[in-house]
């Protein structure tokens, strides 16, 4: 009995790879596409969570710069409150000093014309103004005096006006004569007015000393007047035109005994 045996033939392979193809074809762009579908998902999602901490973020951002602008707020009212109670304090302090000086020049007064009733009706200089101001160099001050009658009318002041100046040193103090202070003005100045004079001069004092005290002796030239002197506290802070405060009121040798 005769066999036969069947060849394939080549267009019989062709036509079997093609289906073939066709479905692995298909299974890749459905990997890929799933792929890419997964990636935005993935993307999508990252990008949203983003999005909601970049918010996030920004809310924070705002909050904390209304938390700036309002603690700046709160520190430019607390310096503003600070340099008004600065200046309430120093007009308080400038006040206070004015009155003070105004009371004793009241108490001056009043010695002055406890003296007048004893005096025969015997006129007095007063210091009007006593004005210091700190120099170029350390230790150096510039002084500014103001004389006048006390009782109008009294006739002409002549005589000399003296300086002196209290002051601590080497743990001692001491009064000393512009005289004494190498680089100041003259101690003594020449006295002459019928209404009031201003004097002024230098005054430079030793390195180690520590001033207290202003004195003005009035020592006039003619009967009609008696003489006196004032002792001004010496202003403890460094600045222009300071105003000279009378320590008490007291004449004749009084002012400088407080001091020495």
């Amino acid at each position: 009995m005769a066999r036969y045996t069947h060849l394939d033939q080549p267009g019989d392979s062709v036509r079997r790879r093609g289906p073939f193809r066709f479905w692995v074809t298909i299974g890749w762009l459905v990997v890929i596409g799933a792929a890419f579908g997964g990636g935005y998902t993935v993307a999508r999602y990252d990008a949203g969570m983003a999005l909601t901490r970049i918010q996030v973020l920004q809310n924070e951002v705002a909050s904390l710069s209304e938390d700036l602008a309002a603690t700046k707020a709160a520190h430019v009212r607390l310096e503003r409150a600070h340099l008004m109670d600065r200046e309430a304090k120093r007009v308080a302090q400038e006040q206070l000093a004015e009155l003070q000086g105004e009371r004793l020049r009241l108490a001056k007064r009043v010695a002055y014309f406890q003296r007048l009733l004893s005096a025969d009706g015997a006129g007095v200089v007063e210091v009007k103004e006593a004005v210091i101001s700190p120099g170029e160099k350390p230790g150096s001050y510039h002084y500014r005096l103001t004389l006048s009658q006390l009782i109008p009318e009294i006739g002409r002041s002549a005589g000399t006006v003296t300086l002196k100046v209290a002051m601590e040193q080497d743990g001692k103090r001491v009064v000393r004569s512009l005289d004494d202070l190498p680089g100041s003005s003259p101690a003594r100045q020449r006295m002459d007015f019928e209404h009031f004079q201003t004097f002024d001069g230098d005054i430079v004092l030793p390195a180690d000393a520590e001033p207290q005290h202003l004195i003005v002796d009035v020592n006039p030239s003619t009967s009609r007047l008696v003489q006196s002197s004032d002792a001004f506290i010496w202003p403890s802070a460094d600045g222009r035109d300071m105003p000279l405060i009378p320590d008490i009121p007291s004449t004749g040798r009084a002012a400088s005994a407080v001091v020495e």
